[in-house]
């Protein structure tokens, strides 16, 4: 009797397993369904009608250009570093505006009939300096405050410390010496560290000539490097810049890099390349594949978070359908080919494009900006209107 007992409890047993295994199976059969899904996208001739994050995030990129930071966010007022542009301007110096005034500022784009030369108007230095505060206690922030002094004499000041760096002296495994001229700017802060970038104003233009000076609030040591192509992975094994990678965008195990060309897993201090036809987000947290392509292709387009990237899986944070020829049928422009397709902004939830359709026989067939709003994953909506921005 026991013996047969124990042949009906082990038949039993291998069941539950079999079911449990296919319920398994379903389950991962349908997580990977929604991993894969794509929403179809509704196209809207105009600007969006009403303010959202996402949209001010675009704004507020488009008005500041690409070499301020946003450097922190202090209940709703956002702080940024005015970016230096020559030799000559030796301080960093900050501004700052509120969320709701960059609303205020904005605003006239959902009332006029010209959102291209609003636009235009809102972009303008008498235009900006309404919104604009400077700040003045860089205190109130803890911002350092920082001077490049003759014979490059660095002078940092945070509220922990005081500080003066010799680059000639700390540069010099770079050829850096008292003829060496910089373009100084701050590009990215926290309570415990700052990155500053030095750019060689000789060598203009030449990104292997930017130099990231890494130091701590209390000023007590400080970390020189570049990072230069196909060079990174032996500045992140060094390891020196581990007390430093909070500085990196992103949260958690990965960060992308401060080149916008790779992305660190901070554990194990291994990059992964973004590749050529692939784009990084402003924020740094996310990558559109083929979003960097000279010629982008209508069709499907993934979003993935910089983990998923790196990881090299396909799980996708956003799909959706662009159609290059709805976008001419609705707008009636002659012709559906494509000319020119490029992206012109890209963060998360938020993309704009610029679309260039070929003429018939010659010229222009017609052009748009196509703003696609992801902030309803469900249901993606592009924004069909000429804002200029190419």
């Amino acid at each position: 009797m026991v013996k047969i007992h124990s042949k009906k409890l082990s038949f039993f047993l291998v069941l539950l397993l079999l079911l449990s295994g296919c319920g398994e199976d379903n389950m991962a059969n349908q997580e990977s369904s929604a991993e894969t899904e794509t929403y179809e996208t509704t196209y809207k001739e105009g600007f969006p009608t009403e303010a959202s994050p996402a949209l001010s995030k675009f704004i507020q990129n488009y008005i500041n250009g690409s070499s301020d930071r946003e450097l922190l966010n202090q209940n709703g007022t956002l702080v940024f570093s005015d970016s230096n542009g020559n030799e000559d301007q030796t301080s960093v110096t900050y501004y700052q505006f509120t969320e709701e005034q960059l609303k205020g500022y904005y605003e006239p784009l959902f009332q006029t009939d010209d959102p291209n030369m609003m636009l235009y108007d809102l972009k303008q230095t008498d235009s900006i300096s309404k919104l604009r505060s400077p700040v003045n206690d860089t205190d109130q922030y803890s911002l350092p405050s920082v001077t490049l002094k003759d014979n490059n004499q660095l002078e940092i000041k945070t509220t922990e410390n005081q500080r003066t760096i010799n680059l000639n002296e700390a540069m010099k495994d770079y050829g850096v010496s008292s003829e060496t001229k910089f373009i100084l700017n701050i590009e990215a802060i926290n309570k415990n560290n700052i990155v500053f970038v030095l750019e060689d104003v000789s060598k203009l233009g030449d990104l292997n000539e930017l130099y990231y000076l890494f130091v701590d609030q209390a000023l007590s040591d400080f970390t020189i490097t570049q990072f230069k192509y196909k060079e990174t992975q032996e500045v992140f094994d060094t390891k020196k810049l581990k007390p430093y990678y909070d500085l990196f965008p992103g949260d958690g195990e990965y960060r992308s890099g401060l080149d916008k060309i790779t992305i660190l897993n901070v554990e194990t201090n291994k990059i992964t390349d973004i590749k050529d036809n692939d784009l990084l987000s402003e924020d740094g947290k996310f990558v559109h594949l083929n979003g960097a392509a000279e010629e982008l292709s209508d069709g499907e387009q993934r979003i993935q978070t910089i983990e998923n990237y790196a990881k090299g899986n396909d799980i996708y944070e956003e799909q959706f359908e662009l159609d290059f020829d709805t976008i001419s049928k609705q707008l009636n422009f002659e012709t559906n080919k494509i000319s020119i397709a490029r992206t012109n902004y890209f963060n998360e939830d938020y993309i704009a494009l610029r679309l260039l359709y070929k003429g018939k026989t010659i010229g222009d067939g017609g052009v748009t900006n196509v703003i696609v709003d992801l902030q309803n994953k469900k249901t993606p909506t592009a924004y069909l209107v000429d804002l200029g921005i190419e």
